[in-house]
Formats: C-alpha cells, structure tokens, sequence
C-alpha cells in the first residue's frame, strides 16, 4: 500500500464517516457511528481550513481579478450546494463537517469582484418540475444538475469549442442526445460536471484470503473473474465457520443500473440512431442482450438471500461483514465509513472488468454518476453562466472545496489527489475510472443504454430483472417483456 498524506485541516487525524449526495448515481451508503474520542469541528472552522489549504495547495495563487463581467448570477436546483449549506454543514450522527458553499463565493467575488451570486438550492423532490417552473420564469441562469432537463438547457458545444481545454480537464461530461441539435447518433454536452460517482466494487480481502482466492488485478480482470470470485467465496467461511456470500450487485431496487455496466462489458449496442427518435430502432433483443440477463441471474445467485429487500448491506463495512465482494455507487461514502470502522486493511476498491470489444475496448465498464451544472436557455446572461461553469471545474480553490466535501471532482487532475486523502487501494481505483472512462458514458447514457429517450424502459429493465433474480422469468420472456413496452413507446412516436 503506498504512502498517503493526512487531512489536517478536515479531519484532524480522527475516524469519521460522510454521506455523499450522488446526484444521478443515486446512493446506497450505510452510515457507521464514529467513535466518541472523534473530534468535531465546527462547519466555519471547516470552511476556514478549506481555504487554507486550498491556498496552500495553489502555492499563495493570486489570481488577476476579472472586471469585464458585472451584474448577477442566479443559480438554482439541487445537489452539492444543498447538501453543505451556505455556510457548511454537521453530520449529527458522525460529527463530520463539511465547508459550506461561501468558499465558492467567496473565491468567485475575489476573481469577479462585479458579479453577484444569488444561489438557490432546493431537495431533490419534485427537483425537474421546480426548475421547469424556475426556467419558465426567466430569472434563473444556471440549473444546478440541470442537464438531464434538455428542454430548459443549452448546449454547450460552441461554448467547448471556444474553451477546448475544459473539455480536456474533466473525466465526464453530461451528454445528452437532440435531434433537434444534433443526429442522434452524436452526443450533445449539455452540462459541465462538477464531481462524480463511479460505479465500484468494494471487496473483502479477508474473506477471499479465507477461500484462498487471489485479489484481483482490476485494471485486467475479467467478467469471468468476477463469477468466479462469487462462485467460490459463497459458503462456510473455512476460517470463521460463518456463512458468506460471494456477491450484492446495485441494490436490487435500481436493478437497471447492473444492466448499465453488464451491457457496457460486452459492448451490447442495441440502437440504430436514425435522425429522429421515431427513426431510430432498438435492437434489444439479441444474443448480448441474452448473455447479459444470464450473467446478471448467475451473479444474483451468490447474493444473500436478503438481497431482494435491500437489507443484505446491513453489515457491510463491518468486521461482521459476510459479503466477499459489493457493487456500489456511494463510493466516498463508502470508504469514509470503512475508515470510521478502523477497517482499511480488510477492504479495497475495484474497478469494474474492462469493455470487451468494440470502439471501446479495453476501457472499464464502470459508469459514473454525477452533479451538473448547465445553462439555463432562457438566461439573458449565457456568456457569464459558462464562465462560472468554467469556475466550478477548473479554478484550483474550488477543487480543493470539493475535495474537502468528501466528494470526487471531475477534474481528472484533482480526482489525481485523492491519494491524499485515502490509501491506495482506495485512490487509485477511483482515479483509474475518473480518467479513462469515456466522455459520454455515464449512468443516463451511453451506447447500450438510454433512460432519457425510451419511455419505461430503466423500470422494465429493473422489473424484469427482479423476477429473473426470484427465478420467475427467464431471459426470453424477459427480452420480449422490454422489446414489447419498447415497441409500443416508439409507435407512439409515429
């Protein structure tokens, strides 16, 4: 395990565990009570050791302040900015504290003295018809997250051809498909993501040491590897006489998002893009498609049988733990409270296997969550709404910000320093996905999968899946289950 600093400014050498808001990734944490010795900030002594160090990370920069822009900005939506606070928030379960969103400000009004932020966060209730409602009105300029609302967005492609280094500074951007913009079968950016939540696999090394099984190399495993690692740690512990189970996929709940990296591992292209989506086909049934709903059933075989009602991740993280290897999309979380439980050396991180064939081979399968930022098309200010975008993903102060709320940034370059913050074994696997995963795959879309243009198709998918996992259907009915919602959803196009 290789060296890594220590956060003193955060957390002061304690255990604490965090529960990070994942945007579209969704979150499927378990939080672990910290130890009473845990010293707790506060969330102004926290915003104030983020400014520190960011400065002393930027080496003492002094950025040239920037007077060409004025008047104010207004942000509104849900996400990261809601999470923290104005001023920082305290987990009262953990006493963690993160810095509130004033060291944002704050760092903004240094370079653009003349422009006002006016920031207004909101739930993640009912968050598409509130910023609907807030773009209607044609006072809002940037849509927090809002890049999954394509109506109310702008694209950004003229904007990322004036700026191209933007686009080269982060790991994903939020790509969505319009006809109206683009063929379908290109990729439209129309947000800038701000941090990201990598799909990973958590494995127990002690439990695999237990069945003699090597750990895995990540970078070159495969989706065989994977089955067999399931296959051989689920019995009678030889060492501790209990009962484990080789695998818990996403939670049976979202069980759409396994077909998401199964599908995206074999390359299993189902689209032929036409220039509308009423021109389009779906070629969903097929031999990939087979494969992957066979996969998926194997794998839900080496699950508790807890799995089905979400409550097989009860020990997780634990030293009770009985699950040798755990699919997640929380994944700071996730480590956070490994460290809370003093259990570092008996857990790693994974990527998931790499893409079999096709244009992208040789990349891993695991997709990314994330939270957005986009231009709300009805601003009179769009020119100032993508300098602040830009802000958020390339300003050095504001990536330390991030790194400091526990979450992982998009800058590939930033996601670079997490070895400052956790082993490893955790760091690297993360780092490893942020930089080499695709532009446009993430968890709405990708070549195998689109949940924003298909009608039901994500909870056809987790339907289906379900009753494969209970032993109810097999991969044929289940194929023409989705073909058959799938068809009648394109008709309705026509």
């Amino acid at each position: 395990m290789k060296n890594y600093k220590k956060i003193l400014a955060m957390i002061l050498g304690t255990v604490m565990t965090v529960s990070m808001l994942a945007g579209c990734g969704g979150s499927d944490s378990s939080q672990t009570q910290a130890p009473a010795e845990t010293v707790k900030e506060t969330a102004a002594d926290a915003a104030e050791s983020t400014a520190q160090t960011a400065e002393a990370e930027a080496g003492t920069q002094s950025a040239e302040a920037n007077t060409e822009f004025s008047g104010t900005l207004k942000l509104y939506g849900p996400g990261l900015f809601t999470t923290v606070g104005e001023e920082g928030s305290t987990d009262i379960v953990t006493g963690i504290s993160k810095p509130g969103y004033n060291v944002v400000i704050d760092r903004w009004k240094e370079l653009y003295p003349n422009v006002e932020l006016q920031i207004e966060t909101i739930p993640w209730d009912n968050w598409k018809a509130a910023c609907q409602t807030a773009a209607l009105s044609g006072d809002v300029d940037i849509i927090l997250h809002g890049a999954s609302i394509v109506p109310i967005c702008e694209p950004l492609t003229a904007y990322l051809e004036k700026d191209p280094q933007v686009k080269d500074a982060v790991g994903m951007m939020a790509m969505r498909k319009n006809s109206e913009i683009a063929p379908l079968s290109e990729y439209v950016p129309y947000g800038l993501t701000v941090n990201v939540n990598p799909v990973m696999v958590v494995i127990d090394k002690e439990i695999l040491e237990h069945y003699g099984q090597a750990i895995p190399d990540y970078e070159n495993w495969t989706m065989q590897d994977i089955m067999d690692i399931a296959k051989a740690t689920t019995g009678t512990d030889p060492v501790t006489g209990k009962q484990t189970y080789g695998m818990s996929m996403i939670a049976a709940a979202s069980a759409n998002k396994n077909y998401i990296w199964a599908s995206r591992a074999v390359n299993n292209d189902i689209y032929e893009w036409g220039d509308s989506l009423k021109n389009t086909k779906v070629n969903f049934v097929n031999d990939k498609t087979k494969e992957v709903f066979n996969y998926l059933t194997e794998l839900s075989s080496y699950a508790s049988p807890d799995y089905i009602e979400g409550l097989d991740m009860a020990n997780a993280y634990t030293q009770d733990n009985n699950l040798a290897m755990f699919i997640i999309e929380d994944v700071y979380s996730a480590y956070n409270t490994i460290k809370a439980a003093g259990l570092e050396d008996k857990y790693m991180l994974a990527a998931l296997p790499k893409i079999e064939d096709g244009d992208f081979k040789g990349i891993t399968s695991s997709h990314m969550g994330d939270w957005n930022m986009a231009i709300c098309n009805t601003s009179t200010q769009k020119d100032l709404a993508w300098e602040f975008m830009k802000f958020m993903v390339m300003d050095d102060v504001v990536q330390q910000w991030i790194l400091d709320t526990y979450c992982i940034p998009a800058n590939k370059e930033a996601s670079g320093k997490l070895g400052e913050y956790m082993p490893a074994d955790y760091a690297d696997p993360i780092s490893y996905v942020v930089s080499t995963s695709p532009l446009e795959f993430s968890a709405s879309a990708n070549n195998c999968y689109d949940s924003s243009n298909f009608g039901t198709f994500a909870n056809d998918l987790t339907t289906v899946l379900n009753e494969m996992f209970q032993g109810n259907m097999d991969a044929d009915a289940a194929m023409e289950y989705v073909k058959k919602n799938l068809d009648d959803y394109m008709s309705t196009l026509n």
